[in-house]
């Protein structure tokens, strides 16, 4: 009974110190992928594309918008001489002006998150031939994102960041 106590004993000991062993031999690597999307040539110059959209279909609603503005001053002051039907026609054009131009608004949103998905999708796949070959050619076991909740520090020394936006700004 008590050499089976041992002989579990230094088996439970011995486990423990080659799982030690492992993950002091295990190479693990962070990256910030937000900061290397917003940082890199490409994510720039997507998100400039991306502001330019946005300027334009903004501009197109500033405009919808500076015209309702007018019909509402006319309901808000009106003439002595508009007539009641004339007044119902100008409310009536009014809330319909205002429901388009909230399906305005909406549709743009939507346009611009399907561009943005887009212009993304390049830039997400040639990140990921960047971090399968630095990987690969480096021996890491593990390369995690650090702009997501499950890494909340590191030492500088796994922090790859500035390495991957180096090497995705090469290609």
């Amino acid at each position: 009974m008590r050499r089976a106590l041992v002989v579990a004993l230094s088996l439970v000991a011995m486990m423990a110190t080659t799982a030690a062993a492992s993950a002091a031999e295990l190479k693990v690597g962070v990256i910030d992928v937000e900061y290397v999307i917003q940082k890199s040539k490409a994510g720039q110059g997507a998100k400039a594309t991306l502001k330019k959209l946005f300027d334009k279909k903004q501009k197109e609603l500033d405009a919808k918008q500076k015209d309702l503005l007018e019909v509402k001053k006319q309901l808000e002051n009106p003439s002595d001489l508009m007539t009641d039907k004339k007044k119902k026609e100008l409310l009536t054009g009014y809330q319909q002006g205002l429901l388009e131009l909230q399906n305005s608004f909406l549709e743009n949103q939507q346009e611009l998150q399907k561009k943005e998905a887009e212009l993304m999708k390049p830039i997400l796949q040639k990140l990921e031939k960047v971090l399968t070959a630095m990987a690969e050619k480096e021996d890491y076991d593990l390369i995690m994102n650090r702009s997501q909740n499950g890494v909340l520090f590191t030492k500088p020394a796994h922090d790859m960041t500035e390495a991957v936006l180096a090497e995705l700004d090469k290609k």
